[in-house]
């Protein structure tokens, strides 16, 4: 079949010709920044054509949203919550899935050079990005909420929003540095230094409060 844009491509050619596209955006990002994400050097750098990327995609967020969705860029909440696995406590629970989020950051170097430029690059791209990871944040949240008691007074949400945070930060620099406030972030290695120290963290903020008025 023929139509006013060209061959009608086989269902086969749609599904390769698609992934070759979102594969495009993300060597993109990579080598030119999130600046140099849109449709022409998309299609050049997939080799396709551009009709086909609003053919495919809609129009250019649809890519981005389509783009954002892909496991490549961000763990989805069951591959999260099978690194927990049966966990005892939600300390270990805590302790476990940033230890998780922090191995597969350091897979995927799209979604730190995502991180590195996301504060000053507020693209469509980015926003995108931001709602899948933000969904799947609280989709995690929840679940985890159903699963262990939470101690009176922990605001898991705000713990582990500050723990990732400072996580995604670290490896993000450690992109192009080897220390960071003295602390040697390259490797995993490195790394358990700096776990011991957010293992602390959880254990403290999910202590049970003293009674106020009640002396140490």
């Amino acid at each position: 079949m023929v139509t006013k844009d060209g061959p009608k491509p086989k269902p086969r050619d749609r599904a390769k010709t698609g992934t070759a596209i979102l594969d495009a955006v993300g060597r993109l990002i990579l080598r030119d920044g999130l600046s140099g994400v849109g449709v022409n050097a998309v299609a050049r750098e997939a080799g396709a054509d551009k009709v086909l990327i609003y053919r495919y995609f809609g129009d250019l967020d649809g890519l981005y949203r389509a783009y954002a969705e892909t496991g490549d860029f961000w763990w989805t909440v069951e591959e999260m919550l099978a690194s927990i696995g049966g966990a005892a406590t939600l300390a270990d629970a805590l302790k476990a899935g940033l230890r998780f989020h922090a191995a597969e950051m350091r897979k995927r170097p799209v979604t730190l050079a995502v991180i590195a430029a996301e504060p000053e690059n507020r693209t469509p791209l980015v926003v995108a990005l931001e709602a899948v990871r933000e969904r799947r944040s609280l989709d995690l949240m929840k679940t985890i909420a159903t699963r262990y008691r939470v101690p009176e007074g922990a605001d898991i949400p705000a713990l582990t929003a500050l723990l990732a945070a400072a996580i995604d930060y670290l490896l993000a620099r450690a992109r192009s540095i080897r220390v960071y406030g003295g602390v040697d972030i390259k490797t995993p290695r490195d790394w358990e230094r700096i776990f011991a120290t957010i293992d602390a963290m959880i254990d403290g903020a999910l202590a049970p409060a003293r009674p106020k008025g009640r002396k140490r």
